[in-house]
């Protein structure tokens, strides 16, 4: 069976984490498994990981895709590929000291290369708000203070910069 594209981004983000990095990776549900949708609830992740790296904590929502946009839910009712109890969770994490919130975009493109964006929670958040439409492009998330997460390419995964992109978050944080 051939590998989902976004968890193969998952394990090459995994697989970049620096060894004095903390990581931690919340399980996923049930129902998504084999497509099951006659459970009669789920509990819903806030995102899909966590990192720390002292003295910050990082909640992270990682989002690959092989279109020239994401789309997301402004509302429960609505269905996008960025959930509303994900935009939910990661604004409640920015509540507490210490912690950053947000996600990682990961833009496949056709010549088999990929940029791929962290933007903090508040940074898209104000995002949203500016536009009427349901989805947004990279070139809407430029304007909205994205951090590039250098990578590299291997053979077939990708390695990326995790411990540039903290330093980068920790100086954000600190000003």
């Amino acid at each position: 069976m051939a590998k989902n594209v976004g968890k193969r981004f998952e394990e090459n983000w995994k697989a970049s984490i620096p060894s004095d990095v903390f990581y931690y990776r919340l399980k996923d549900q049930a129902q998504s498994f084999g497509g099951c949708s006659n459970l009669r609830f789920s509990s819903k992740n806030p995102c899909d990981c966590f990192l720390f790296s002292s003295p910050y904590m990082y909640a992270l929502e990682l989002k690959s895709v092989g279109t020239s946009s994401i789309s997301f839910e402004r509302t429960k009712e609505e269905k996008g590929v960025i959930h509303y109890h994900q935009i939910k969770g990661l604004r409640e994490f920015i509540g507490y000291r210490n912690m950053v919130a947000g996600f990682l975009f990961n833009f496949r493109k056709r010549d088999n290369m990929e940029t791929t964006y962290f933007q903090h929670i508040n940074d898209f958040d104000r995002m949203i708000a500016s536009m009427d439409k349901k989805s947004f492009n990279e070139k809407d998330l430029k304007k909205f203070n994205p951090i590039i997460v250098n990578s590299r390419k291997l053979k077939i995964n990708y390695r990326y910069h995790v411990s540039e992109l903290i330093e980068k978050l920790n100086r954000e944080m600190e000003k």
